[in-house]
């Protein structure tokens, strides 16, 4: 039986595992639902794709931080809000590398006290810093910044001097960045750190600021399945009902019907490109493809934030002259 349940599945992460020496797993039912997909070139990160779904404006800095604390359950509304990342910097020569983020396995306990010292520093100046989660947190300001940022993914092995906020209040931020530096040195979080063998949180990485913005007039989704904090917070800005992919199966929500978006962040994970795509074949387009053949799923969008998106339906995997392609050719960035 046909329904009308649709589900637009983002996949962010696969443009810095690309290269010529690839080699690709067997995948029959990636291969087939891209060969048969109606396909569209992307140049979105994953950010702007999440805003573009859900119709708010991309020009400009995203958002991203107020979104996040609407995730939290924190008071967004109130105050100018900045992603703050704790990172590892590393210096060569005269640069300064940003070179680990996700790999510092922050615990909640560390997070709270760092988070804690530097309250204790900068509360009288009506700051809060907030560790929503171990490695995204969160700064609330009185007042608004006019600046410019690079995401900490997209900052990650590059030199600091070429990746550092624009903007008017740039220099007055660098300074901040460098004294927040000095108090992250003297920590006894790291101090335990370096004891354990485990890398420093010597710097923090700020991006993604702004206000709360206004939800758009329509929203194209019923429901909205992820755990970042930027998809849910759109969500939750929406009224849009979510759910932890790691608590939904693919056959309860295609049961439940209706217009989801599903954010799958697996590709960011450290698992080794060929051995993570061989999970996804058999966790989700296997699965995939067999709901749209069996009618349980009326369309498909997979998409890839930076290469591209394919939109199948059960009618596309009928039309045989769309003959199957190489992973290789139809998974480019350029």
């Amino acid at each position: 039986m046909t329904t009308n349940s649709s589900l637009t599945l983002l996949l962010p992460g696969l443009l810095p595992r690309l290269g010529n020496d690839m080699v690709w797993p067997e995948m029959p039912a990636m291969q087939r639902l891209l060969s048969k997909g109606k396909f569209t070139k992307s140049t979105d990160d994953q950010n702007a794709s999440l805003f573009a779904h859900f119709a708010l404006a991309t020009e400009g800095e995203l958002p991203v931080a107020p979104l996040c604390a609407l995730s939290a359950e924190l008071d967004a509304d109130s105050g100018w809000w900045l992603c703050v990342d704790p990172v590892h910097l590393v210096a060569d020569r005269d640069q300064l590398y940003l070179s680990a983020y996700h790999e510092l396995a922050l615990t909640q306990e560390e997070a709270d006290e760092l988070v804690a010292e530097l309250n204790k520093i900068y509360a009288e100046d009506g700051w809060q810093f907030i560790a929503a989660t171990p490695q995204r947190w969160l700064l609330r300001l009185p007042q608004s910044l006019s600046m410019t940022t690079i995401p900490t993914e997209q900052a990650l092995g590059q030199s600091v001097g070429a990746v550092l906020p624009q903007g008017d209040d740039a220099m007055a931020w660098q300074r901040v960045m460098t004294e927040v530096q000095m108090v992250l040195h003297s920590s006894p979080v790291n101090a335990r750190r370096s004891e354990q063998g485990a890398q420093a949180v010597n710097g923090l990485w700020f991006w993604g600021g702004g206000s709360l913005p206004e939800a758009a007039m329509i929203c194209a989704w019923d429901r909205v399945i992820a755990e970042d904090g930027l998809s849910r917070g759109l969500a939750r800005l929406h009224s849009v009902a979510t759910a932890e992919p790691s608590s939904t199966s693919l056959s309860e929500w295609s049961q439940a019907g209706g217009r989801v978006l599903w954010v799958d962040d697996s590709l960011q994970s450290p698992v080794p490109t060929t051995e993570l795509f061989a999970q996804l074949e058999e966790k989700l387009f296997a699965p995939l493809l067999a709901l749209l053949q069996g009618g349980e799923l009326s369309q498909l969008v997979i998409e890839f934030p930076g290469v591209g998106r394919w939109a199948v339906d059960r009618t596309d995997l009928r039309r045989w002259w769309r003959r199957h392609k190489p992973l290789s050719d139809l998974l480019k960035s350029d």
